[in-house]
């Protein structure tokens, strides 16, 4: 087995950059859920959670807006 003779300040350098990654790799996690008005209407709306068919009004939703999703078009006479 090989010995390396590290100095502590390289030793607590190593360290720190291990403990940055793992930080930024937590960061990323955290920012993968996309909470925005479409996702609490929709979801109020279905009793399964999540299931195809709310993913899809989710996604239909996101497309047409929070304001306009769930409103019925008004036909004109």
């Amino acid at each position: 087995m090989k010995t390396i003779a590290l100095t502590e300040s390289e030793l607590v350098e190593m360290i720190q950059q291990i403990v940055t990654e793992k930080k930024k790799k937590s960061k990323k996690k955290n920012k993968s859920k996309k909470r925005d008005a479409c996702y609490y209407k929709v979801k109020s709306r279905y009793d399964v959670w999540p299931s195809a068919y709310a993913s899809g009004a989710l996604v239909k939703c996101r497309k047409v807006g929070a304001k306009n999703w769930g409103n019925s078009k008004k036909k004109k006479s």
